[in-house]
């Protein structure tokens, strides 16, 4: 029943409101894509496995809430479907222009190649078999995949960090909105952080914390997660920003409000 749940929750698809300046979509890919409204643009977190599900996310975002120029993107982790997507909401000329930033974890292109280049094709073959998207969607086939209704199918991108966050409670101001950032390395990716928007209340939690029982041990064949470094990382996190945390949101699944 509780599988059950999960894939009707999962269901529930569209472009989603989390806080004033704070919106979600989410069910285009199996991860979501979040977009802050800066002083002159879209901060995005997180642009999704594949440029065509970031592009349509970013279209619709537009369409709704009125088109903005993207001059940030942050990626939480070293995972694909938290990366791959980045040619859909700006280009490498954008960047180089200096005219979109793009914020990473310290670590973060090196694990990004170690996995999904060096190891990519074995990965990618065994990734086949856990998340299921070649099964025809429907009750004998693909439901759900736990962590999102299902994964993007296309050729992923990316574009190399131009800031790296090297330590916990690093501030940046990214387009006139204060962030505050955690390093969680080695623990649910190689390179990964939370970080948390003072100013507003809002804390983002990467996929250190998600609505479901995380793996520990990918069958996929991604690295082993440090299970006790994984919890110092969330007790860590609520002593620096429990208190005034409003709004919790992760890189997959719905958010939760209050304390």
């Amino acid at each position: 029943p509780s599988l059950w749940r999960q894939a009707q929750l999962n269901a529930e698809h569209g472009l989603f409101s989390v806080a004033d300046r704070v919106w979600q979509v989410r069910g285009y890919d199996i991860s979501n894509i979040t977009f802050i409204e800066g002083q002159t643009g879209w901060i995005v977190i997180d642009p999704l496995t594949v440029e065509p599900a970031a592009r349509a996310a970013l279209e619709l975002a537009n369409t709704h809430l009125g088109e903005r120029p993207v001059v940030a993107v942050i990626y939480t982790h070293s995972h694909t479907d938290h990366f791959g997507g980045v040619l859909g909401v700006t280009s490498q000329e954008e960047v180089d222009a200096g005219r979109c930033r793009i914020i990473a974890p310290e670590g973060f292109l090196y694990e990004a190649i170690a996995e999904n280049v060096i190891a990519g094709f074995a990965m990618g073959r065994r990734a086949a078999y856990q998340f299921g998207p070649l099964l025809p969607p429907g009750p004998t086939g693909h439901v759900d995949c736990g962590l999102g209704k299902g994964l993007a199918i296309a050729a992923p991108s990316l574009i190399a960090p131009t800031e790296e966050i090297t330590f916990t409670s690093e501030e940046l101001d990214i387009d006139g909105v204060r962030v505050v950032f955690q390093l969680t390395p080695e623990a649910e990716a190689p390179a990964e952080m939370n970080f948390f928007f003072p100013d507003f209340g809002w804390l983002c939690m990467a996929e250190n914390c998600t609505h479901t029982m995380h793996n520990l041990v990918p069958i996929r064949g991604a690295l082993v997660r440090d299970a006790l470094a994984w919890s110092k990382y969330i007790d860590e996190a609520i002593s620096l920003f429990g208190d005034e945390t409003e709004v919790f949101f992760a890189s997959h699944h719905w958010p939760r409000w209050g304390h």
